[in-house]
């Protein structure tokens, strides 16, 4: 996990972690909406695509445990024979999503485990990513303290959320919680990396996100939106100079595109708005 390869693999787990239970908590909301049901919130959420009978395998519990069992075999055996502390402590971390896989597994074949087994297991697994990101940071500069010190305060608030909700589980805002303080995990988890080993990456990313940008306010011909520079905008005209600084008045012909906003008609000037 020392390199960027380290930090955007996990990163995007935890976006596409936190995006599955986004889908799944909305869909079951408005569903249970619409059947007039209340909402029961579940530590994991089955598969939002009808295709079959998919709707009742436990997808989410084998994909954790496929995913944090890659990441322990890779943070050892890519390291052999020596591996460091830190990465032991990365190990140790894969290990215990692994385990709340497995409990998630279990609690879907019925196992006779006490209720809210899997909430407790998840818990532990983020428990033990906060105490490893407060306690491998020695000898390490201000800026990697500092930033993975605030990584570390999102992890301990997604544990008291994720308990919260295991109490609380007709609460909607609580899983919306869960779902935003995970994304914000893998989020950061991208943020360190580019920072740290690819800095290059930021501009490249500013770049794409300034060309979609652009591209949402440029449509086709023909398209109710017109393009940004078509938007009337109200003519400004210079009369006066006082100093430094230009009046401005507007044109009486023109009117505002929001029909309870008409522009105002500058007559005078008063003495007193003048700088």
């Amino acid at each position: 996990m020392g390199d960027l390869k380290g930090h955007i693999v996990p990163g995007t787990a935890f976006l596409l972690y936190g995006l599955w239970w986004a889908v799944g908590s909305i869909r079951r909301y408005f569903l249970c909406r619409k059947r007039g049901q209340q909402y029961l919130s579940t530590a994991t959420f089955p598969c939002p695509f009808s295709c079959g009978n998919t709707e009742t395998w436990p997808v989410e519990a084998v994909a954790e445990i496929v995913i944090s069992s890659g990441g322990l075999f890779g943070e050892i055996f890519c390291n052999l024979p020596s591996p460091s502390a830190g990465i032991v402590q990365h190990a140790t971390m894969y290990s215990f999503f692994a385990i709340s896989g497995a409990v998630d597994l279990c609690m879907h074949f019925g196992f006779p485990l006490p209720p809210g087994t899997d909430y407790v297991a998840l818990a532990l697994a983020f428990l033990i990513e906060g105490f490893l990101f407060t306690n491998h940071l020695h000898e390490r500069e201000i800026l990697d303290v500092h930033i993975h010190v605030l990584l570390a305060y999102v992890v301990f608030l997604s544990v008291v959320v994720i308990l919260l909700e295991a109490r609380y589980q007709r609460s909607a805002m609580l899983t919306l919680s869960r779902t935003f303080l995970v994304m914000l995990q893998g989020s950061w988890f991208w943020a360190v990396g580019i920072i740290f080993w690819h800095c290059a990456v930021i501009f490249i990313t500013l770049v794409i996100m300034a060309t979609v940008m652009s591209l949402c306010y440029r449509t086709h011909k023909g398209s109710r939106f017109r393009d940004g520079s078509e938007l009337p905008m109200t003519e400004l005209e210079s009369r006066e100079k006082y100093g430094n600084y230009k009046l401005l008045a507007v044109k009486e012909n023109e009117e505002s595109d929001i029909e309870y906003e008409q522009p105002v008609k500058m007559t005078s000037v008063v003495a007193r708005d003048v700088v």
